[in-house]
C-alpha cells in the first residue's frame, strides 16, 4: 500500500473463508451472526483495518445482514444475533477510545436474508438494536470508564447498514428509496455498494435461454419476478427459469459490471444506480463508496473482455463520471 501511495479505508466483511473459485451459494452466510465465530472474525477484521487506517480516516465493514431467512425461525437464535452485535458494538467503542481509530460495521441487506427489505431492515434496528433493552445490554458490555457513553448514539456510530444497490433492485426497491427511508428512521447508511442487476423488462424465450448462461455453481442468484398477481421470490435463478412463464419482469442477483446498460439483448439496472449517484452527487452523504462486482470470473465467456483490471477500471472511472457530472 505504501509502495503505491494507496490506502485502506473499507472491508468486505461478508464472506467467511473461500469465496471464489468452488460452490459458496447459501454458505456464503454462515457463520451468521448468531455464531461466535462470527463476532470472533469481526473483531478481527475491525483491529486489522484500524491498524491500516490512515490518521483522520474512518473505516467502515460490510457483513451479513444477520443471517439466511430460513436459519432464523425462532426468537433464541434472532436473541443471539442481537447479542453479537452489541458485543461488537462495545469492541468498537473500545477500539476508538483506546487506538483513535473509528471502524463502523454495517449489516448488508440481501434477498434471501433476515435483512431482506427496507421494511425488514427498518424494524430490526428500530425494534431490535436502537432500543433502550439494547442499551442496557450494550452497558453490561463496556469498560467502566465507557459506561457512561451507552447510549443509542454510541451504537449508530458503530452500527448500522450497507446499501447494495443490486440487491434493492432485485427485490424491486428503489436504492434511493431505500436509502431516504433508512435516513429519515434514523437508521445510518455507513457504506454503499455501488451494483447492477441483470433487469429483463419482458421475458422471451430468448432471453430465457440466454439467461440461462449466467446460472452458475458457485454463487446464489436470487431472483424475483413481477406478473399482474405480484411478485415471486426465487432463490436462486435456475428454478425461477424452471418455473415462469414468457412476459414476465425479471431481476437477478448476478453483479454486472456498473458501466453496462445492456449485455446484449439482456438489461440491467444500471438506471437505478445512476438515480442514486445522481442524488449523491446533489447532496453528499455516504462517505464511503464501493464498486462491489464480484462475478467476472463466471460471467459468460462472450462478456469477458478485458482483463478484471482493466473492466474494474472502467467502472471506477464510470462511477466518477457519474458524480462529476
Amino acid at each position: 500500500l505504501q509502495q503505491q501511495s494507496l490506502y485502506l479505508y473499507t472491508v468486505n466483511g461478508f464472506p467467511y473463508g473461500t469465496f471464489h473459485g468452488q460452490a459458496v451459494k447459501e454458505k456464503v452466510y454462515q457463520p451468521d451472526w448468531a455464531m461466535p465465530d462470527r463476532l470472533e472474525y469481526s473483531r478481527q477484521l475491525a483491529r486489522i483495518l484500524g491498524v491500516l487506517l490512515p490518521e483522520g480516516q474512518h473505516g467502515s465493514i460490510s457483513t451479513v445482514p444477520v443471517g439466511f431467512k430460513p436459519d432464523y425461525g425462532n426468537p433464541q437464535q434472532l436473541n443471539g444475533a442481537v447479542d453479537n452485535l452489541l458485543r461488537l458494538a462495545a469492541f468498537l467503542a473500545e477500539l476508538e477510545h483506546d487506538d483513535g481509530k473509528l471502524v463502523q460495521f454495517a449489516l448488508e441487506p440481501e434477498p434471501g436474508c433476515y435483512l431482506e427489505t427496507t421494511r425488514d431492515t427498518v424494524a430490526f434496528f428500530q425494534q431490535q438494536l436502537f432500543t433502550d433493552n439494547a442499551v442496557e445490554q450494550l452497558a453490561l458490555y463496556l469498560p467502566s470508564e465507557l459506561k457512561p457513553k451507552a447510549g443509542v448514539s454510541l451504537l449508530k456510530r458503530h452500527l448500522g447498514v450497507c446499501l447494495d444497490t443490486c440487491h434493492a433492485a432485485v427485490m424491486f426497491e428503489s436504492p434511493l428509496a431505500m436509502n431516504n427511508t433508512l435516513l429519515e428512521a434514523g437508521i445510518p447508511v455507513h457504506k454503499i455498494q455501488l451494483t447492477a442487476a441483470l433487469h429483463i423488462r419482458q421475458l422471451t424465450t430468448t432471453a430465457r435461454e440466454r439467461l440461462r448462461c449466467f446460472a452458475d455453481a458457485i454463487y446464489l442468484h436470487q431472483t424475483s419476478v413481477r406478473t399482474d398477481d405480484g411478485n415471486r421470490f426465487y432463490l436462486d435463478l435456475e428454478p425461477a427459469l424452471d418455473d415462469v412463464e414468457d412476459g414476465v419482469e425479471l431481476r437477478s442477483h448476478f453483479h454486472v459490471p456498473v458501466f453496462a446498460e445492456t449485455l446484449g439483448e439482456l438489461g440491467t439496472t444500471q438506471e437505478d444506480l445512476r438515480e442514486l449517484l445522481a442524488d449523491i452527487r446533489r447532496k453528499p452523504g455516504c462517505p464511503h463508496l464501493e464498486v462491489e462486482t464480484y462475478t467476472f470470473d463466471v460471467l459468460p465467456a462472450e462478456l469477458k473482455q478485458g482483463s478484471v483490471a482493466d473492466n474494474i477500471s472502467r467502472e471506477l472511472n464510470w462511477v466518477k463520471e457519474q458524480l462529476a457530472r
